[in-house]
């Protein structure tokens, strides 16, 4: 509770400064629950701080199975029952302040959970969560959320994904556009070709290893949708695909498309 000399405040300030007081007993509950599940072993390459952070991420990771993860979170934790809006402050604090690799997962297994309409309605929230990203992971999850709320607000949201395909931050770029449709199998909706691909060309010589393969994921979704403009594009660039995206950009092609590519990358690159 808040100290005496703050009770002549209205009920909703003394709930909110008791949220506030809570936000660190929530994100220690969290962590201690995550801490005591046991590792798993895994060799080097294959450790998250390897295979997910390269090397270069930031984060603390425990290497726990995420099936493991997501139970975690399924089973719920103390502030569980709490208001709505109170849980999507708690969520927040959680992911700006752990500095744990599979605690930031629970914000966004909470965001997945709820109407597209409540998220929308918290876009300045979770906007803001791509701030902290620092690999590929915690960005796909995003990409999910983002790809949603792009689909069913797109008047809104483009603009912000406008934003971040000029920015000069890796992820902030790879966001743009693999958060255009992230898997285009779960749109109803997308944006127009011409969008998509303007935002990839721009990147389509970036040396960031991160941004190539979210090059090549982005032009995977769009052949998924518009193969025609998708492959011309293909086509166009086939000597400046970054090789980091090739392989996921030409992944549903048939065998005679990718025959027809490889020739012109051979012979674009040749011309060099």
């Amino acid at each position: 509770m808040p100290p005496a000399f703050l009770a002549h405040l209205i009920p909703t300030q003394i709930a909110s400064l008791n949220l506030s007081y809570d936000m660190k007993k929530y994100l220690l509950e969290i962590e201690t629950r995550l801490l005591d599940i046991p590792s798993e072993y895994r060799p080097p390459m294959w450790r998250a701080e390897n295979y997910i952070g390269a090397g270069v991420s930031k984060l603390k990771y425990l290497n726990l199975k995420i099936p493991l993860v997501r139970s975690q979170f399924k089973k719920g934790f103390s502030f569980s029952n709490r208001v709505t809006e109170e849980q999507w402050l708690i969520w927040d604090y959680v992911w700006n302040r752990s500095q744990i690799f599979e605690v930031m997962l629970l914000p966004s297994y909470w965001a997945g959970s709820r109407p597209i309409e409540e998220v929308f309605a918290h876009r300045k929230l979770i906007l803001k969560w791509v701030d902290r990203v620092d690999n590929w992971a915690h960005s796909d999850e995003l990409s999910a959320h983002y790809a949603r709320l792009l689909e069913h607000y797109p008047s809104k949201i483009m603009p912000v994904f406008k934003t971040w395909n000029t920015s000069k931050e890796p992820w902030l770029k790879r966001q743009s556009m693999v958060g255009l449709l992230f898997y285009s199998r779960f749109r109803q909706r997308t944006p127009p070709i011409q969008i998509m691909l303007k935002f990839i060309e721009r990147h389509i010589n970036d040396d960031h290893y991160y941004v190539q393969k979210g090059v090549g994921w982005a032009l995977r979704e769009c052949w998924n949708v518009y193969p025609k403009e998708t492959f011309a594009f293909l086509k166009k660039y086939a000597g400046q695909i970054p090789p980091a995206g090739w392989t996921a950009a030409t992944e549903k092609l048939s065998l005679k498309e990718k025959n027809i590519l490889k020739e012109l990358r051979a012979s674009a690159r040749k011309g060099r």
